[in-house]
Order: structure tokens, then sequence, then C-alpha cells
């Protein structure tokens, strides 16, 4: 971070210190060195494909949610099933009413034209910065459904990792009443070791960090009453991931 954006540092630094009874540490304080890194060793020796198949199979268990593994290529025909299914009250597809908004992420974009989605009674909208915080608020609480593409999964906990963007507002994922995850199978990664791993790296190279990462698990849900899980209490009611194969 540049010097001229920090302000009052050192008298902070400096206060906290006095309040502690000690003088102030100014040298760099060195890593320790951990003893044991079974942190970084649970399911490494998977490759791409096993860590596909440990994602979708707790998504579909434990998170109660639906995985579907697709390819570049039919990843419209995917995003038209999911997104209709959701938007009719039969859950057929047919004749969906309401409205999809997707991120505008370019990754996502470069593959799929949302457009194409569009049916006369299921609108489609795509996150537009320009637009406006009011504007895309608006339409992310009233969609049914919000597309967003994922940095990465976690295989161990079925998570999805977000970084909040420009092109890519909180609200697609967390108003609408479905969530559509969008994953390429080369961004699977084991845990939340390696998550976080590359954010430090980020840090470590001076790259601009999100200013929010979000670490989803399906649905919204809690259980914080009597260990009873009760979904959708404060966020998405239904979470699909859909893993492209062949990125």
């Amino acid at each position: 971070m540049s010097e001229q954006r920090i302000f009052n540092r050192d008298s902070f630094l400096d206060n906290i210190a006095k309040q502690l009874g000690r003088e102030r540490i100014t040298a760099p304080v060195a890593r320790p060195n951990l003893k044991y890194n079974c942190h970084k060793e649970v399911f490494a020796n998977k490759s791409p494909d096993e860590l596909k198949a440990i994602l979708v199979d707790y998504t579909e268990t434990t998170l109660a949610s639906q995985a579907i593994v697709t390819t570049k290529d039919k990843l419209t025909e995917t995003l038209r099933n999911v997104c209709f299914h959701y938007c009719t009250d039969d859950g057929e597809g047919i004749n969906p009413i309401g409205e999809t908004i997707f991120t505008a992420d370019n990754r996502l974009l470069d593959i799929v034209n949302p457009k194409d989605l569009a049916e006369k009674q299921h609108g489609v909208y795509i996150w537009d910065q320009s637009a406006g915080y009011e504007a895309n608020i608006a339409v992310a609480e009233r969609a049914k459904v919000g597309v967003v593409f994922a940095e990465q999964a976690l295989a161990e906990s079925g998570t999805m990792v977000l970084y909040s963007q420009a092109a890519q507002g909180r609200a697609v994922s967390l108003l609408p009443e479905a969530s559509v995850f969008i994953v390429p199978k080369s961004n699977i990664v084991p845990r939340l070791t390696q998550a976080t791993a590359l954010l430090h790296q980020k840090a470590q190279n001076g790259e601009r960090i999100p200013s929010c990462v979000n670490f989803i698990s399906g649905p919204s849900s809690t259980a914080d009453i009597e260990l009873i899980k009760v979904v959708g209490v404060h966020g998405p009611v239904f979470a699909t991931y859909i893993i492209i194969d062949d990125m």
C-alpha cells in the first residue's frame, strides 16, 4: 500500500505499545516454522478429476444442492435448463417467469451470452457498474436467479470462493432466491488452505486484494436454534454448482 494513503499509523501503534507497557517493536517479525503441515496434506495427491468428484459428492449429499458437470460448448444450454427450472413453479423449465441477473465478469461472458437465455417472460440482466448502486440492487432484489463466476471451489467443504469486484457485485450471489456458481475444473482446489495461500501470494506480489472475499457453501442456512437446520434464513434458498469440465 502506498505510504501516502496511510495516516496516523505511527501514533496508533505507539499508543498500543504504551498501553501494553513496552517499547514498540519496529523490526520485522519472523514467520514461525510450523512443526506440522497436515493442513497442506489433505487431498494433496488428488487429480483434478478426483477433486471434481469429491466436490460433486459433497455438494449433492452434505449440502443437499445440485452439482452439474458440463463443457464450454454446452454451458449456455446448461444455464438455460438451470435458470428456467428456478423460474417456473412446476420446475419443468417451460414458460419461465421472472428475471436472472448475471455477473459482468468477462471470463464468463467470453464463453456464454446471457441474452441467449431471454424469453418472453424471462428477463436477463447483466450487472452494470455504470448504472449505479440503486439500479443494480433493484434488479438483484427481484431476480429469481443470480449467476456468478467463482474464483475457486474447495472440494473438501463444497465451498465457492467469490471475489467482490466492479464487474461482480456482492448482491448477485446474495439477494436472488437461487444462486448459480460457475467454476472451471482447473480452479477446484482441495481446501481453504490453497484459497488463502493464493490471497497471501497476491498480497506479497503487491497486487490489489478484493474488498470482500466470500466463501459460500451451498444455500443460506443456520442451525443456531436447537441445532435444527433451517435453509434460506438470510440468503438464497437454492444453490447450483456448474463445473466446466474442459477449463
